[in-house]
């Protein structure tokens, strides 16, 4: 399993641990669609769209990640579950994000907080970090 939902008393606290810092970012999404739990709309429906972002660190860069998918699922009612890197770096991503639309969600993220976050490699030279989500 690529992500765990630990206890917290207000919100979702999830570490996601992956082999490249490529998938610990497609993991976190998962994690946070997880969460979010849309209802898909009956009728088939895939939208897509591109994120581009510069962050001074790869931790910066996650959050601001997760945080500008969030914007697009709301702003576009999609449930964004897949991505394709064109460009990946420490520093900076450039990606297509791919999903379909939804009829309502089951949880309502406010924001992915800096709180605990901190992407790293762990002692199984795995790429890891803990990501709280506000709700």
């Amino acid at each position: 399993m690529p992500h765990e939902i630990l206890e917290h008393t207000a919100d979702f606290r999830v570490r996601v641990y992956a082999a490249t810092a490529q998938m610990l970012f497609s993991d976190a999404l998962r994690a946070m669609n997880d969460i979010l739990g849309p209802t898909l709309l009956k009728e088939k429906s895939y939208v897509t769209a591109v994120i581009m972002l510069e962050a001074p660190d790869l931790t910066a860069l996650l959050i601001d990640f997760l945080n500008d998918v969030l914007l697009q699922t709301e702003l576009q009612r999609t449930a964004f579950r897949d991505i394709v890197f064109h460009t990946f770096t420490e520093t900076a991503l450039r990606a297509t994000l791919s999903g379909s639309r939804f009829e309502c969600l089951r949880c309502d993220i406010k924001a992915v907080t800096w709180h605990e976050a901190d992407v790293r490699r762990n002692s199984r030279d795995e790429w890891e970090t803990i990501i709280v989500f506000d709700i």
